[in-house]
């Protein structure tokens, strides 16, 4: 029998619902990112759109890291994203 001597990840349903809820907050903080980017004097759509895109890299990977890594990490996705939405609702 053999052992295995690497640890493994349990992927069950609360990693699901964290990974599905981490993906959802970080596509509304990259959408909020983006209108605010739009929204600045002197800056085209095109411009907002080139310096937005590579922050849409960072959705699968929090999906990738709340589904993967154990659940306390997949709390701290959610809530990071959480303050920092109603810092920026707070602050309009």
């Amino acid at each position: 029998m053999t052992r295995c001597t690497y640890p493994v990840a349990v992927v069950d349903g609360w990693h699901w619902a964290a990974a599905i809820l981490v993906a959802l907050l970080l596509a509304v903080l990259v959408l909020l990112w983006y209108d605010a980017l739009r929204e600045r004097p002197g800056w085209s759509l095109a411009r907002a759109t080139k310096r937005a895109a590579p922050a849409t890299l960072v959705i699968p990977a929090g999906f990738i890291g709340a589904l993967l890594l154990p659940l306390w990490v997949g709390g701290i996705l959610i809530v990071v994203p959480l303050v920092v939405i109603g810092a920026m609702a707070l602050a309009s």
